[in-house]
């Protein structure tokens, strides 16, 4: 169980530690005056093949399925700097792509927010960097979900609060019109020898 627990760790940490242009240092903000840290991560395995998700998910341009329609967006899609704004329950926002990466069995989004600070519900954000990845999992027969999210809150519990809810929200949305099932675990359909 521990050997499962450190490899689950090492995947998810490995995509922040290589070099990219925003560098560690984003990854672990210093907050202004008023502003606290915040870290979360979750994580989703489903029983469907990663690419029913990237077909769904699309690009950064493409985050209707997350964010909501997109109001404007600049630069060239999947490339790093170029940048999307949209309206998120009544907050105009604007990210910007730092990192991105993408392979037949796995995809990888990490963008930061460039118009802070913004208020989403009570909460004020400072700032944030996000990281999205979707990994090909069991032979190609399942999908291995992260997001990794630091930032800077007024309310860093209420922040943690209001993340977690809304993308066990959205993600459940988005298995549904998959017709994926959560599982937690070993592979789905795999047999113990």
């Amino acid at each position: 169980m521990r050997s499962l627990i450190l490899l689950a760790a090492a995947v998810v940490f490995a995509p922040l530690c290589s070099a990219t242009p925003i560098g560690h240092k984003n990854f672990d903000p210093k907050c202004g005056e008023g502003m606290h840290p915040g870290f979360e991560t979750n994580i989703f395995q489903y029983d469907v093949p990663a690419q029913n998700f990237f077909d769904k998910t699309g690009s950064f341009f493409h985050s209707e399925w997350y964010t909501g329609p997109l109001l404007e967006s600049t630069g060239e899609d999947d490339t790093v700097g170029a940048t999307r704004s949209g309206n998120f329950s009544g907050t105009l926002f604007r990210e910007r792509l730092v990192g991105y990466s993408s392979s037949s069995d796995e995809l990888m989004h990490r963008y930061t927010l460039d118009n802070g600070p913004i208020l989403f519900g009570d909460v004020l954000f400072g700032s944030y960097t996000e990281e999205m990845v979707i990994l090909s999992i069991c032979e190609g027969t399942a999908t291995w979900i992260s997001f990794t999210d630091v930032y800077c809150a007024d309310k860093a519990a209420a922040a943690y609060n209001m993340y977690d809810r809304a993308r066990r929200v959205l993600m459940d949305k988005l298995a549904d019109d998959l017709g994926a099932m959560l599982f937690a675990g070993s592979c789905p359909g795999g047999h113990m020898e």
